[in-house]
């Protein structure tokens, strides 16, 4: 080949490749140019000034762009496309009742109470419960901070992205000198936020005082010497980059120094208490804020059930406690059993404190014992109780013979007896004559582990049923089965020998006066049957939350149980004009009222905020007035007791003794 034609062959391949090369870049920047092209076309029209929007730190959206790895909290990088419009946001001057977002139910740790540092709640409540009105910001003097913060994003959702996580708890019981920690936390992507407290003086949110440097989510109660309930409420105001702004409003709280001890009960993990049959074991209870400071307590193990009868199926349940081992409480002899009574039916809350006043005035054997408590249960306030002494056969208590493990069948022990229509104890028997219910409440040496009547308990019940029977054929000499009991001749007067008669008398005083017509039912009356001696002795009294609940013109228990009988008797009607003259000058009922009525007033006030409209129905019943304060209950009380003690003082004057029943 000679030099041109190899000249031309290399020129013709080197051509051939550059015409290559230079077709494939002409390819790839026509793609390059097609994906720009689209790009272009799929990106928003921008706004004229959208250049100029920096953020908190003053870094221009369009000249320092970062991916999403690189933005942090501390640093939010704002770019054209997170720009939403602004004229729908709301602004604070837009606020409405429908704008305020329901608060979230979630729970963390820091709703776990302690006596020591309690906000606590009323369970199964609502701003209604406990008189908080709708929220609302017409009336509020919020001073909206202007700032926005380096959390602030553009992505602020005002309508739909912010929640409670947290509110304050509802209500809240401390004691003197004490404060407690109220939490309002808001989420809010994207938004800042700020926090103002505010104090109400009605409960409600529709007027308040802002707190000077209360603008955490935590607010920390003044801590109260006097008693009080003050109210509390959260404002949370969260805000976008351009400045619109929205408040949330939480729930009031209150706090309250009732100046009551708190009696603080807690089941292991916080089951609930259901049955008034199974005990649930492990429970512990601790005494803070009582008046002698070495009755305070902490963490004493206990079991708890529910009990009562009626009242058990109603919102605010009693409970009874059984301690792991016997202390004493609050100044009562130690024992292991002790009740927490709810006082459901009673909006004076003292009917029973008025009953066991009267039973100690006529020395009527012994008398229960208690004191008032603000109740807090798994960290949830109850309301006002009354904790006190269990009708148990003790030394310290119903100071009888309970027998012991070595009695042979025909050996007896003493009896505490219940006449109760429930009849729902292990133990129980109807009397021949009356057909009255009768259950035995210290089984002890009757039964086995099972529950079950041994062979000797079964010989001392009917022993025991004999004695009644006797006691009744004494009472109701002529009783046949088509004769009624009211109808029958007045009782041969040997009964005297086998009744303590003024117990009896005593015990009739106590239940008149107080016009506990429960008892004639019968209902919760007690008494004992001393076996050594064959002296059945009435009492102790009990169970009066339904009483005093009439403005009555005459006695309603002179023919109920025994009364029928016994109010025909010589001995017996001298035996009460005689105790009746002893005792009535003695009467001091209305000082006790007072002084009771002073002392729970505040926690009476904030247990019906906590059972609101559950303990009007008595008491409107009966009078058919529109009562709706506690002093009101209180008025009626006395008002009521000061009409029976006339009533029970002019029946004694004009009874009169019929002839003795040879």
């Amino acid at each position: 080949m000679n030099f041109s034609t190899t000249a031309r062959h290399i020129f013709c391949r080197s051509s051939l490749k550059k015409l290559l090369l230079s077709l494939l870049i002409s390819a790839v920047f026509f793609v390059v140019s097609c994906s720009d092209s689209k790009k272009t076309e799929d990106r928003p029209e921008q706004t004229d000034d959208s250049h100029n929007i920096t953020d908190d730190n003053g870094i221009s959206s369009d000249d320092d762009a970062s991916t999403d790895d690189d933005n942090t909290a501390e640093t939010e990088i704002t770019t054209d496309e997170d720009l939403s419009d602004n004229e729908n946001i709301t602004t604070d001057e837009d606020i409405t009742d429908e704008d305020i977002p329901a608060e979230s139910d979630q729970t963390t740790d820091d709703d776990t109470v302690t006596y020591e540092d309690i906000f606590t709640d009323a369970d199964e409540t609502t701003d209604e419960d406990i008189g908080t009105n709708d929220n609302s910001t017409d009336d509020y003097n919020i001073n909206d901070s202007d700032e926005t913060t380096d959390d602030d994003d553009p992505g602020c959702d005002l309508e739909h992205g912010v929640t409670f996580v947290k509110k304050p708890q509802k209500m809240n019981i401390v004691q003197n000198g004490r404060t407690v920690s109220l939490v309002c936390e808001v989420a809010a992507p994207g938004c800042g936020i700020t926090y103002q407290w505010y104090e109400s003086h009605g409960n409600s949110t529709n007027s308040g005082v802002a707190l000077s440097d209360a603008t955490d989510p935590t607010f920390e109660a003044p801590a109260f010497t006097q008693r009080g309930i003050h109210y509390y409420y959260c404002a949370a105001t969260a805000a976008t980059p351009s400045g619109e702004k929205k408040t949330f409003l939480s729930n009031v709280a209150s706090v309250a120094y009732t100046a009551l001890p708190t009696l603080y009960v807690n089941t292991p993990d916080g089951i609930e208490i259901t049955s008034k049959e199974k005990w649930i074991k492990n429970a512990d209870i601790s005494i803070v804020g009582a008046d002698d400071e070495s009755w305070n307590f902490e963490n004493i193990e206990t079991s708890i059930k529910g009990r009562g009868n009626t009242t058990w199926e109603m919102p605010k349940k009693p409970y009874a406690l059984k301690l792991k081992q016997a202390r004493e409480i609050m100044g009562m002899p130690a024992h292991k059993r002790w009740v927490l009574i709810a006082n459901y039916w009673d909006s004076s809350f003292m009917r029973n404190a008025a009953a066991f006043y009267f039973s100690e005035l006529f020395e009527l054997g012994w008398t229960v014992h208690g004191q008032f408590v603000d109740l807090v249960l798994n960290g949830k306030y109850k309301g006002l109780y009354w904790l006190g002494e269990a009708i148990k056969v003790d030394k310290n208590r119903v100071d009888i013979n309970d027998g012991n493990a070595d009695m042979t069948d025909d050996e007896d022990k003493d009896y505490l007896i219940e006449m109760d229509i429930s009849f729902d104890e292990s133990i129980e028997f109807k009397s021949g004559i009356r057909d009255f219910p009768y259950m035995i409440q210290n089984e002890d040496y009757m039964v086995d582990e099972n529950d079950t009547i041994t062979t000797g308990g079964e010989s001392r019940l009917e022993r025991l049923q004999e004695k009644i029977n006797d006691l009744e054929r004494l009472l109701y000499p002529d009783f046949t089965v088509v004769l009624d009991t009211n109808d029958c001749s007045a009782p041969d007067e040997s009964y005297s020998e086998i009744i303590d008669i003024d117990s009896w008398v005593k015990f009739w005083f106590v239940n008149e006066i107080m016009d506990n017509r429960d008892s004639g039912l019968p209902k919760s009356d007690f008494f004992t049957f001393d076996s050594a001696n064959n002296i059945f002795k009435a009492g102790p009294v009990w169970d009066f939350d339904l009483a005093a609940t009439h403005r009555p013109i005459s006695c309603q228990l002179n023919k109920t149980i025994y009364y029928n009988a016994l109010f025909k008797s010589p001995k017996f009607i001298t035996r009460t004009k005689e105790l009746w003259h002893e005792y009535y000058d003695r009467i001091d009922i209305y000082m006790q009222i007072e002084e009771i009525e002073n002392r729970i007033i505040v926690a009476a006030k904030y247990d019906a905020m906590r059972w609101t409209g559950h303990h009007d129905y008595i008491n409107i019943l009966q009078t058919n007035n529109n009562v709706k304060v506690f002093e009101e209950y209180v008025d009626f009380l006395k008002e009521s007791v000061r009409q029976k003690i006339t009533v029970v003082d002019s029946y004694i004057e004009n009874l009169s003794a019929p002839e003795t029943n040879p």
